[in-house]
């Protein structure tokens, strides 16, 4: 007989966690291994015979440090987007937010919606992930820089000191730019299912080693464990759609409520594919026949995209046309 689940609250901060369990006050304890782990053995001593369950908010890098430590104890962790907390908790017409608070109405959100538990990323995954972050952090101050230094060339009475000092933090930065280039390219290589994952997205056409790499970065495990509808809705290409009665008909627009990396990264691919990509194609010209805004057909494109990637990953198929199944 399976023993009965005992869902805990923890509400995560910058230095400690507050946990609320049902029926007991909340305590609160450091976010150091130490401080987790008394969490943990707290919480399993509150739940008795019962199987416990943590959710916790996705708060950042705090909540993941978090939620991995968790796993680490074998103690199983639910990752609840913060938007979910925040409207369940308006709908309770809670008025007060305290961390105190916040870890209670995270437990009665877990205890009505049973949320499935979290799963870190395989750790060469989450190497990639922050490997892709920190260059694409970097390549956006480059291009900073960079704009900086033609704006100061044309300066006529500008201190060569100023425009040295820009030179020298420009070169660092593209020097910092090549090694993570490097470092990305060496652990890509040496993990054979990266590999062979990055090399499938590299035969669809309109994608290249660069985007398909930071299509595995950005979306980490969702290409496996989503579906194609979910995947939309993660890169934030869900449309919203704005009707009621009949007096409220109001044009719809995307959601973006997504990931707007993965949603950036996926749309140079796709002004490729509407030449070069037979689906993404079809879709694009269709939809411009009908009369359709083009960029509406674009972002039609892309989420046709995100279908054919996710096909492609789950079969461990080359891109062919026609492929069997885009569900």
């Amino acid at each position: 007989m399976s023993k009965q689940v005992v869902w805990i609250g923890v509400d995560v901060g910058k230095d400690d966690v507050w946990v609320s369990v049902a029926g007991k006050k909340g305590r609160s304890f450091t976010t150091t291994p130490k401080g987790v782990r008394n969490m943990c053995d707290w919480s399993q001593s509150s739940a008795g015979d019962g199987e416990v369950r943590l959710c916790m908010e996705s708060t950042g890098v705090y909540g993941y440090r978090v939620a991995v430590m968790c796993r680490q104890l074998d103690v199983e962790v639910s990752v609840i987007n913060p938007a979910q907390i925040k409207a369940f908790s308006q709908a309770q017409l809670r008025r007060t937010k305290t961390d105190q608070v916040d870890a209670e109405v995270i437990r009665c959100f877990a205890e009505s919606q049973h949320p499935a538990p979290w799963q870190p990323p395989r750790k060469a995954v989450s190497q990639l992930y922050w490997l892709i972050s920190e260059l694409d952090a970097l390549g956006e101050i480059r291009r900073q820089l960079e704009n900086r230094k033609h704006s100061r060339q044309l300066v006529p009475d500008l201190p060569k000191e100023a425009l040295l000092a820009s030179r020298k933090v420009l070169q660092s930065v593209s020097r910092q730019i090549d090694s993570l280039q490097k470092r990305i390219e060496g652990l890509v290589a040496n993990d054979a299912e990266m590999n062979q994952r990055v090399q499938l997205l590299c035969t669809i056409p309109g994608i290249q080693q660069a985007t398909a790499t930071r299509l595995i970065a950005y979306g980490k495990d969702h290409w496996d464990t989503h579906t194609a509808r979910q995947l939309t809705a993660h890169a934030g290409l869900a449309p919203r759609h704005r009707q009621s009665g009949s007096s409220i008909r109001g044009k719809s627009r995307l959601a973006k409520q997504g990931d707007k990396r993965l949603r950036r990264v996926l749309y140079m691919p796709t002004v490729c594919a509407i030449v070069h990509n037979p689906y993404v194609r079809a879709v694009y010209q269709r939809l411009v026949a009908n009369g359709k805004p083009k960029m509406l057909a674009l972002l039609a494109g892309m989420r046709k995209l995100i279908v054919l990637i996710r096909a492609i990953l789950r079969t461990k198929k080359p891109f062919t046309y026609p492929i069997p199944a885009l569900t």
